[in-house]
């Protein structure tokens, strides 16, 4: 997989989102008068379905990942896809004092943080060996490179605060409680779907679909937990 792939995609569920319903309107050549919106949501922030608003916190959930990864572990093994057949597998864990991601045939990059020195590691696909790549990132690293490539995970923080974002019940998803959300809105012949599973404890996005359907057909995205090993299942990297 090319490692831009997962830049790509949620800039895709970006695009497919319904976040600004007027310009959507005005493409259509439509009325923005809520007359010509049919809102087949299942409910909003407002009413019984009305969704606890702190799991989509990202600060508070980046600080309890990398606590989770610090103190328990944690590797989680991640598969996109979308309609036109693109897709690959991205893997990111962490345990005690280091983190990594890598993904098919891309490489991959780390982060070992050691009494108070950072170190930047990186991955050899050929060799399947980790190796110190910058012997002093700066401490700052460990944490912002950690946010940067995690973004994936909170896709769905972008689209929370649109009314008619729903609760759609609780469930299991890779072995862990999730919270399930979705949202449907409809104008004229265009209408845009959005399914989240996030994560109860940690409030990262385990599963993520958005697609649009109109006379043409239907174009989505999806990100999809695949694995999501903890604690003694999860071995860190070794560093040559």
């Amino acid at each position: 997989m090319k490692k831009k792939l997962f830049v790509l995609l949620p800039l895709l569920m970006i695009s497919l989102s319904a976040c600004n319903l007027g310009n959507l309107m005005d493409q259509l050549g439509g009325d923005n008068s809520a007359d010509s919106v049919n809102d087949n949501s299942s409910g909003n922030a407002n009413n019984q379905n009305s969704i606890d608003d702190s799991i989509f916190d990202k600060p508070e959930s980046l600080e309890k990942l990398m606590a989770f990864g610090k103190n328990t572990g944690f590797e989680i093994t991640t598969q996109a896809s979308e309609n036109e057949g693109s897709g690959g597998t991205i893997v990111i864990g962490m345990k005690g004092n280091v983190w990594w991601e890598y993904d098919e045939g891309g490489g991959g990059t780390g982060y070992r943080l050691e009494n108070g020195v950072c170190s930047m590691l990186t991955y050899d696909d050929d060799n399947h060996t980790w190796s110190v790549l910058i012997a002093n990132a700066g401490e700052t690293q460990y944490a912002t490179m950690f946010e940067s490539v995690t973004n994936y995970l909170y896709v769905a923080n972008n689209y929370f605060a649109n009314e008619g974002f729903a609760s759609n019940g609780i469930g299991k998803y890779a072995g862990r409680d999730v919270l399930k959300y979705k949202y449907h809105r409809s104008v004229a012949t265009v209408s845009v779907d959005h399914e989240y599973y996030v994560d109860k404890d940690l409030g990262i996005s385990l599963y993520q679909y958005a697609g649009t359907t109109n006379e043409d057909g239907t174009s989505w995205a999806k990100i999809e937990t695949t694995s999501f090993k903890t604690g003694n299942d999860v071995t860190a990297i070794t560093v040559a």
